[in-house]
């Protein structure tokens, strides 16, 4: 980071909310109900219209409520929104995996067969870094390696497919083509370099066709069976997914490799009944690097509330602390204005997966395409004595307040 940035940031007002504001937010959180659901706040946001009018519009562009249960993300770091999610399935599924080997050479050992899944067709080839096969010895297996940097030709999708948002469907797409269309080979290991820390996700072909209950060798003169149980069964059963890299995770943690997803055991702070789950020794960021721009992307900010020792989203950030700001611009994708509760859904580019309510009409003041600057402050969950926390807006929504968006708009 620069000199001259990094007096900007000392500089940064302390703290933006109001004593009295923030007596308010802390109240109301302290006395959310330890099992909220979307539907327990829904009716705080404005009035009780949302439920028949609004909830569907809100369940899939606004943010997954920020509450203190062990498994459940801050709203602002929540994966993919249901619009996003559906059209990365998309993508998925137009990757054409079926004949681009021939049978005689699907094996592991050929090294063009490999690479050419590697570096030509799955997701993250613009990113592949060189494999290694393990082929002397039993179990015989892949271990992939790929480098997430800023230099990439890569667009969309193709950017984000390491996204904390995507990773769960890459991996699971990943190994799912690796073990079906190649004859042997026990294991594939995912060793990702993202921007400087490392991921590395051992998946067996018996966890894959536990995963399937089949022998996913069936897929590979089946095109229809394929589309069906991979892609429309599994990959479109988000809660499926998530369950299956979670167990993935357990597994590599209880076993030898990879070593570095061993950290600590887990703790948690219980407060008022709720429990909060403290982050690994791995959960330390690099986002206030040095050269790294002031304004962040949305996904940088969802980043920041994943913990990657955990393989979750926990309640604190990675490189920012409490009454600290950060500066989020994004695409304005679309924006819809609803008269029964007065206000208005602004939705941001899918890659990016984020959406916003604000108050008033406010399609006459933004359109498609106007690229918003917001800035958002880290402010106390609990209270400062702990080190969880929130963003204001965030905090602002789950207890009723106005959401005014001048108070977060630094420009376009």
């Amino acid at each position: 980071m620069s000199k001259e940035l990094d007096k900007k940031l000392q500089t940064l007002p302390k703290p933006k909310l109001k004593d009295e504001t923030k007596d308010e937010l802390h109240h109301a959180i302290m006395n959310h109900k330890e099992n909220a659901t979307l539907e327990g706040w829904l009716p705080k946001v404005k009035s009780a219209a949302l439920l028949t009018v609004s909830v569907v519009a809100l369940a899939l562009f606004s943010f997954i409520l920020f509450t203190g249960s062990e498994g459940e993300a801050p709203r602002s770091s929540a994966p993919e929104e249901a619009k996003s999610y559906e059209n990365y399935i998309a993508y998925l599924k137009s990757i054409e995996v079926h004949d681009q080997i021939d049978a005689d050479r699907a094996y592991i050992g050929n090294h063009g067969a490999l690479g050419k899944y590697h570096g030509q067709v799955l997701p993250g080839s613009y990113y592949a870094n060189g494999m290694e096969l393990q082929t002397k010895e039993e179990p015989m297996g892949i271990h992939m390696y790929y480098k997430v940097t800023e230099e990439t030709s890569a667009t969309g999708f193709e950017k984000e497919v390491f996204h904390v948002s995507n990773l769960p469907w890459t991996i699971t797409f990943n190994a799912t083509t690796y073990f079906t269309f190649f004859k042997n080979g026990e294991y594939v290991t995912f060793d990702i370099d993202y921007y400087g820390e490392n991921r590395k996700y051992t998946l067996t072909r018996q966890q894959i066709e536990d995963l399937y209950e089949r022998d996913v060798k069936d897929y590979v003169d089946d095109h229809e069976l394929w589309n069906e149980e991979v892609m429309e069964n599994t990959l479109q059963n988000e809660k499926k997914v998530q369950e299956f890299m979670e167990r993935i995770r357990v597994a590599n943690t209880g076993s030898r490799e990879p070593k570095d997803m061993v950290t600590t055991s887990k703790k948690y702070i219980e407060v008022n009944g709720k429990s909060y789950l403290v982050p690994s020794d791995m959960h330390k960021g690099s986002l206030k690097a040095e050269g790294k721009e002031e304004v962040y992307t949305f996904a940088d900010m969802l980043y920041e509330f994943y913990d990657k020792g955990w393989g979750k989203q926990v309640h604190v950030a990675r490189s920012f602390n409490v009454w600290e700001t950060i500066k989020v611009s994004g695409e304005l994708q679309a924006i819809a204005y609803d008269d029964t509760t007065n206000q208005s859904t602004l939705s941001f580019a899918p890659q990016q997966s984020h959406s916003m309510v604000f108050d008033g009409d406010l399609t006459t003041e933004y359109e498609p395409g106007d690229v918003l600057i917001f800035e958002f402050q880290f402010v106390p969950l609990i209270d400062e004595t702990y080190e969880f926390v929130q963003l204001d807006y965030d905090a602002a929504l789950a207890s009723g307040q106005e959401l005014d968006i001048s108070e977060y708009l630094l420009g376009e």
